[in-house]
């Protein structure tokens, strides 16, 4: 099977530490990771190398659920972590072999503000999995602004 990725740049107006928590505090990730209208987000982690963590949500009749291992943590700067769906994603589904993904989030300070590349690895190149990510995060970090920016 053939992998691709895809590439977010953005900004935003509050500091690399801000941006930093963005991405790794409980109570932030808990109100946009999932995106607009999630309900009942737990969230478990160890933010330490090779720590875990292990998002879910309310999915009505089940829990959908995302979780993975921290391979680089540098606090303010990059993080890097491996990503498992325990959630309908479409190329994950009954008798498919999916290979866990990998997301880097490197943050620097940008003028008054800082920003991300945010970078997504291990999709499936079928032509409409890494587009429809790419759209879903991206709704997912214009939340995170808001969250961040509150």
């Amino acid at each position: 099977m053939k992998l691709t990725k895809y590439t977010i740049e953005r900004k935003y107006p509050v500091s690399a530490d801000r941006l930093w928590a963005g991405f790794t505090d409980p109570d932030l990730l808990k109100q946009w990771i999932w995106g607009p209208g999630a309900r009942d987000v737990q969230v478990e982690r160890q933010l330490h190398l090779n720590g875990t963590f292990n998002i879910s949500m309310d999915a009505g009749d089940t829990r959908w659920g995302m979780r993975g291992m921290y391979l680089v943590i540098e606090p303010g700067r990059k993080l890097i972590h491996t990503l498992h769906w325990d959630a309908d994603v479409g190329y994950n589904g009954e008798g498919m072999n999916p290979l866990d993904e990998v997301i880097v989030v490197n943050i620097a300070p940008d003028g008054n503000g800082s920003s991300i590349e945010y970078i997504h690895m291990g999709i499936p190149d079928d032509g409409q999995s890494a587009p429809e990510h790419e759209r879903s995060v991206r709704v997912t970090l214009d939340l995170l602004e808001k969250v961040i920016t509150s």
